[in-house]
């Protein structure tokens, strides 16, 4: 897969495109992240990306005004079960402990990025 940041405008061309950048389950490197995050891109987190060192490390340094979550369900699964919207709560529990935040600040966050996308 080609990477993905490279192909999109530069920061300084964004505020002529009207669209939000939500990068889903962002696999990229650590100097990639802080790229995307200095583009004003936002990221789509679910437990199944926290559930690897590396989504872990990543969604670490992710701002939390930026992060949404979701679960790839029903096409994504885990132990052979469909994925579904109660499986947010198992990334939001991760989220929490890997910024430093208690569960329900970290949910606070969460639904006030979702009410952001919908005013944007």
């Amino acid at each position: 897969m080609a990477p993905v940041l490279p192909r999109l405008p530069a920061a300084s061309r964004w505020a002529e495109i009207s669209c939000v950048r939500i990068l889903h389950w962002f696999s990229g490197t650590q100097r990639e992240l802080a790229r995307a995050v200095e583009m004003g891109c936002w990221f789509s987190v679910g437990a199944a990306m926290l559930r690897g060192r590396k989504g872990r490390a990543l969604a670490e340094r992710m701002p939390p005004d930026r992060v949404v979550t979701e679960t790839d369900g029903p096409f994504g699964a885990t132990s052979g079960r469909a994925l579904e919207p109660a499986e947010c709560g198992v990334a939001i529990t991760e989220l929490a402990s890997l910024w430093g935040l208690g569960e329900e600040d970290t949910k606070r966050h969460i639904l006030e990025s979702f009410r952001e996308l919908v005013r944007i």
